[in-house]
């Protein structure tokens, strides 16, 4: 019985996964454990491995198609297995003119993918032919039937429909686009990689020449919705305080002065930050506190997220029981995160379960932003980069010349006042100007 490829559930909350890539293709024998396709979901990438040893076929969906969880995506099978029968597709009925050697009134077995083009151009399968009883036909079999029995109209292109709709989305002339598929007939990819060299854009009839048109997907489509429900559901406030920074880049450079071999992970004030935090949300457990169902949930573990710039955006990747972790661990595991956040490599228990966020940018120059909050968490912190500045001692009532950084703590006001955020402010402002209190 041919074994059912699922689109596989990584997340708690996930709903669909959008297909990545295929590593094999149509009629590929496979062995079991083998990874033959990646998914991706709004935080991570995943390879998804063969669940059997067989040969792969009826893939039912390409790159960038999104598909619910649980659904079949593919099959593998054995020699002398045939695919599940489906049902026939949704088309206008019509008399059979199917000679012999083809599908007859049985049915046609199509893949969803290639109905659909079918049912786009109004063509009914029953005038396919078949190559074989036994195998389904393809998006490829219906166009390469298509290109083969009609020409373009006059200054129209051959491409298949879903690559005209990505040409008008990304602004790409298709006159200028070479085709892959079937007798030149161009496919998506071919206008995406048209549109990734940047020479085949179409300017709009007035304005500004337009470079390129990005349409939001993957993890864009998740920033942009997730953050944009954050700002609409969540009332926000902001407040903030600069810090003094002298000793604890001090206790940084003393920490990497006494560090011993190339496999220790280097300290790094990010990595100080999240000691700090750690430290001072243990005091407020109000703050270390998620907003879901309007409850508030206040957690016993302190799981601080580290804000991650990544190629196609933003990950957060979690340091998970922070408070317990000394700085070392803390330096080894931020390291160790920022690097497979990077490669694509972060697995679903690595993004899960945070309590808090930090978003440092002082690396980029920032001196200071207001960060938008990561639901269903009730704070953020924002935190600018460490520049002298003129500063007034409070002990000794005279200006100095200081590292100072600003910090911006944006708070749920549902959960959070502003006397509580302030007190959270000078304690954290505390632990960093005397770092002893973190021992």
């Amino acid at each position: 019985m041919p074994k059912s490829v699922i689109m596989p559930k990584f997340e708690m909350a996930q709903e669909s996964g959008t297909i990545s890539r295929w590593l094999k293709n149509e009629g590929d024998p496979v062995e079991q454990g083998e990874v033959i396709l990646e998914i991706e979901t709004d935080k991570i990438n995943m390879e998804v491995e063969a669940p059997a040893t067989g040969r792969l076929t009826g893939l039912k969906a390409g790159p960038g198609e999104v598909i619910p969880i649980g659904q079949v995506i593919a099959y593998i099978v054995q020699p002398g297995e045939t695919l599940p029968a489906e049902r026939p597709a949704a088309l206008e009925p019509g008399p059979s003119t199917a000679p012999a050697g083809r599908l007859t009134e049985a049915g046609p077995r199509a893949t969803p993918v290639a109905k659909r083009v079918a049912a786009s151009h109004g063509l009914d399968l029953q005038s396919l032919p078949a190559a074989s009883l036994n195998e389904r036909m393809t998006r490829a079999d219906v166009e390469s039937y298509l290109t083969g029995q009609a020409k373009p109209e006059p200054g129209k292109m051959a491409a298949v429909p879903a690559a005209r709709r990505l040409a008008r989305e990304l602004g790409v002339d298709l006159s200028l686009v070479s085709g892959s598929g079937p007798h030149g007939r161009i496919q998506s990819v071919d206008v995406r990689h048209a549109a990734e060299a940047g020479q085949t854009v179409v300017a709009p009839e007035a304005g500004p020449a337009l470079r390129r048109r990005v349409p939001l997907t993957g993890m864009r489509a998740s920033i942009a919705t997730r953050l944009t429900a954050s700002v609409r559901e969540a009332p926000q406030f902001s407040a903030g305080i600069d810090v003094v920074m002298s000793r604890a880049l001090a206790v940084i450079d003393d920490f990497r002065a006494t560090q011993v071999g190339p496999d220790t992970a280097r300290v790094t004030l990010t990595a100080f930050l999240v000691k700090a935090c750690a430290w001072a949300l243990g005091r407020f457990p109000a703050i270390n506190a998620t907003f879901e169902n309007d409850a508030i949930l206040e957690w016993a573990d302190i799981n601080i997220g580290v804000a991650v710039t990544v190629e196609p955006g933003l990950m957060v990747p979690v340091i998970h029981q922070a408070d317990a972790l000394s700085l070392s661990a803390i330096a080894a595991r931020l390291a160790d995160l920022t690097t497979r956040a990077r490669a694509g490599q972060l697995r679903p228990e690595d993004v899960q379960s945070g309590t808090f966020t930090l978003s440092n940018l002082g690396m980029f120059g920032v001196d200071r932003f207001q960060a938008i909050l990561n639901p269903p968490q009730v704070a953020i912190l924002a935190v600018g980069r460490v520049a002298k500045r003129p500063y007034v001692t409070a002990d000794e009532d005279r200006l100095d010349i200081q590292p100072i950084a600003e910090f911006t703590l944006t708070a749920d006001h549902r959960v959070i006042d502003g006397a509580m955020a302030s007190r959270f402010l000078a304690d954290l402002k505390q632990a960093i100007e005397r770092p002893g209190l973190l021992l």
